[in-house]
């Protein structure tokens, strides 16, 4: 018989194992009834599914810790301390089921000090959520706008809901079973619709064509600047700009690479965001900026990231204006929280919105997970600047993207993943806006409760009315509207009691 052991977020400890005659607990219901005067028995008022705690009884085989003989232990103590470390919950699995618990651990965990050979030990395990989740997903893409659900589990699931958009659209809409549906935007034909967001350039770096490489000059922007006239490369995946080191020769200051863009025209009101992955993994200082320039080829504005220290990952987004003799305005600066110091990569959003006197920044950051693992925006900050003085009204024409290394210090290596800037046009009060774009992607996260649009928090676009719903078990019909607009896969994991 094989002995069963558990993983943790899908990691195990081979010499970790369950203890013999253990029994998976199944679930908790509470009936709360309420007796009735004159009536025999009682009635139920309500059953709910309640936390379930219990002890997990587990046994540390210490004859085949390491090739290199017993530990002793203080090490196991710490490995097994390590394994289970984690203030959120973990995805629990015993390796011979195919489901698992999103569980809370709890320690102390207390090893016998006079026991070499093996040791016995108890974690607690609360489930605040009480439903096993099947390990492997299921997804199902819609074909003419409809999408069939098919849940085998015995209770409703939460779903992910992806889209992509094939022309421009001023809504989003999917329906379950004609009794609930999710929506953004507005489908309101009363009201005419145009696009008041029209794209200036919109680039996912994933070649050069398009930007023109800079050189010869010193960028003069004293927190994300330096001089230009190195090169960039394609990142490993061929999805990002990246700086090629052997570009740069000066061994001291910063110096980087500047690639430019020009709209071929301007705009008065605009919104432009730079899209970057920091790799922090690899200790070192790093600029990185997007650039927006005026018609006469002079700054307006930078959009930034810096860490101008050379061994730590701490890191700050800073964004400026300039004025029409070149005087930079600092408007915003964020430093990284210490959760992100931890952190091995993090993708970046920075975003500059100017529309009148208004400038609206926002900034937002994920870990780099794969698809379509949760995608939770984390630690979005928004800020708001008003630009009493008119000195940085400037009509923007083109825009570029710089990365710097200073000197022969380390560099963090720095990835820029995308360049977004879009024209802001007066919309009337009464009108749509295409607020979906060709290529956008949708992502609606129905257990999280979040939306965004290519990755952009944008849950204030939710239609009112409409839910997060989850699909029910058993058979479940979706309709996407508006017909013939979108891609849509629709995922899940089947849940049971």
């Amino acid at each position: 018989m094989m002995l069963d052991t558990i993983k943790v977020n899908d990691k195990t400890l081979p010499w970790l194992i369950i203890e013999r005659g253990f029994e998976i607990p199944s679930f908790n219901f509470a009936i709360e009834s309420e007796e009735i005067a004159g009536r025999p028995g009682s009635i139920v008022k309500s059953r709910n599914l309640k936390e379930y705690r219990f002890e997990l009884p587990l046994i540390i085989r210490n004859d085949y810790l390491s090739h290199g003989g017993m530990k002793n232990i203080s090490d196991v103590t710490n490995e097994v301390v390590r394994f289970f470390n984690y203030d959120e919950p973990v995805k629990l699995q015993f390796t011979s089921q195919d489901w698992y618990w999103n569980a809370y651990i709890e320690g102390p965990i207390e090893l016998d000090k006079d026991r070499i050979g093996f040791w016995s030990f108890k974690i607690n395990v609360v489930l605040a959520d009480p439903y096993k989740y099947a390990v492997e997903g299921t997804k199902n893409t819609a074909i003419s706008d409809q999408v069939s659900v098919v849940s085998t589990g015995t209770a409703d699931s939460s779903v992910i809901v992806q889209a992509t958009a094939l022309q421009n659209a001023s809504y989003y809409m999917i329906t379950k079973n004609d009794e609930d549906y999710f929506m953004i935007g507005d489908d309101d034909l009363d009201k005419p619709v145009e696009d008041y967001s029209p794209i200036l350039w919109n680039n996912e770096m994933r070649a050069f064509t398009g930007w023109g490489k800079q050189s010869g000059s010193t960028i003069n922007d004293n927190y994300t600047g330096g001089t230009n006239g190195g090169s960039f490369e394609m990142s490993s995946s061929n999805d990002a700009f990246k700086l090629k080191q052997d570009s740069i020769t000066s061994t001291t200051g910063w110096n980087g690479a500047e690639y430019k863009h020009s709209f071929g025209k301007s705009a008065q009101d605009f919104v432009s965001t730079c899209k970057i992955h920091v790799n922090q993994k690899n200790k070192g200082s790093t600029h990185c900026a997007q650039y927006l320039y005026d018609t006469d080829n002079r700054l307006i504005a930078s959009i930034g990231y810096r860490n101008a220290r050379a061994s730590q990952a701490i890191g700050s987004i800073v964004i400026t204006l300039f004025d029409q003799l070149g005087q930079q305005k600092k408007i915003y600066e964020y430093t990284n929280l210490p959760m992100f110091y931890k952190w091995e990569d993090i993708v970046i959003y920075m975003r500059l919105e100017r529309v009148g006197t208004t400038f609206k920044i926002k900034t937002w950051k994920y870990k780099e997970l794969e698809y379509p693992k949760r995608v939770i925006p984390v630690d979005v900050n928004e800020k708001q600047w008003e630009d009493s003085g008119k000195f940085y009204q400037r009509p923007i024409a083109a825009v570029s993207v710089y990365i710097a290394k200073n000197g022969s210090y380390n560099h963090m290596p720095t990835y820029v993943l995308g360049s977004y800037t879009h024209e802001k046009l007066p919309k009337p009060p009464k009108a749509r806006d295409m607020i979906i774009k060709k290529g956008d992607v949708i992502n609606i996260n129905t257990q999280d409760k979040t939306v965004t649009i290519n990755e952009d928090p944008s849950l204030d676009l939710k239609t009112f009315g409409s839910d997060f719903f989850n699909i029910n078990s058993g058979y479940n019909e979706c309709i996407i509207y508006p017909e013939k607009t979108f891609d849509t896969t629709v995922y899940w994991q089947d849940r049971y009691l």
